[in-house]
């Protein structure tokens, strides 16, 4: 297996014009105010405005992806202008697996990467937009993966003390259904498959396409204390006849719940 080899910046200096690298500055601005005018938004993606390029012609800035950074600045106002915007780069080309300045795990981490940050229904929505335009396994794992480790590892997902923490878990349990409902997805994802319980559930996993049609509660009961995410069974049911569909323990065999 090669080694990892580190990506610096200066391999990519000149990639980006000083033109192209204005109109993305422009282009972030704009979308991280709380009232951004979508017009110039669009104007500016036709005029060559890419939303996986960064705001800085060299330096480590240049590693930066505008996608990836107004995650972030979003969730200051719970990413409400997410699902448009997303929207308006996926029509003008958008790819979030292939910038012109390619990902690196030290330096440049991919935006789904950064989903993991905004656990919202906006979020949802814009996942939504996604994975519609494709969003492969690989993509989707960087997302759900981030936030396992956060919820399981650094003492978030307290759902029983914490009202905020909880309506996380719910977000994250409705955006892991929703990545599973793809098949281009769950059948490439084994570690998916077997995180959501799928060899001991039958039902169709395509109607969590709409998510927001089921609710999901935790049992804590096997939780050997915070964050009570870990070892929690969740429960997944129908809205309309409130029958239980789908059943997982996090971080549980079946047999041990």
């Amino acid at each position: 297996m090669a080694a990892h080899e580190m990506i610096y910046p200066e391999r990519y200096e000149g990639m980006y014009s000083e033109q192209e690298v204005e109109l993305n500055k422009r282009l972030y601005e704009e979308c991280i105010k709380e009232s951004p005018d979508f017009a110039l938004i669009e104007e500016l993606l036709k005029m060559g405005a890419d939303p996986m390029g960064p705001t800085a012609a060299s330096g480590w800035g240049l590693m930066e992806h505008i996608y990836g950074e107004m995650l972030i600045d979003l969730k200051e106002i719970n990413s409400v202008h997410l699902p448009r915007l997303t929207e308006l780069f996926l029509k003008y080309g958008m790819d979030v697996e292939k910038p012109r300045v390619p990902f690196d795990e030290d330096n440049s981490r991919p935006p789904m990467w950064d989903f993991a940050f905004l656990m919202n229904e906006n979020t949802i929505y814009a996942l939504e937009m996604l994975l519609d335009h494709g969003l492969s396994a690989a993509a989707a794992a960087e997302m759900w993966s981030h936030e396992v480790f956060d919820l399981i590892n650094i003492g978030c997902g307290d759902l029983v003390n914490n009202e905020s923490w909880n309506y996380e878990c719910i977000c994250f349990i409705k955006m892991l259904m929703l990545c599973a409902s793809y098949e281009h997805v769950i059948e490439n994802d084994e570690d998916l498959q077997g995180f959501i319980g799928c060899s001991y559930n039958d039902y169709d996993l395509r109607k969590f396409r709409k998510w927001d049609e089921f609710y999901c509660e935790f049992d804590t009961s096997h939780c050997p204390g915070r964050p009570e995410f870990y070892r929690s069974v969740v429960r997944i049911f129908e809205k309309a006849s409130g029958k239980e569909v789908w059943k997982f323990g996090v971080c549980l065999n079946e047999g041990e719940f």
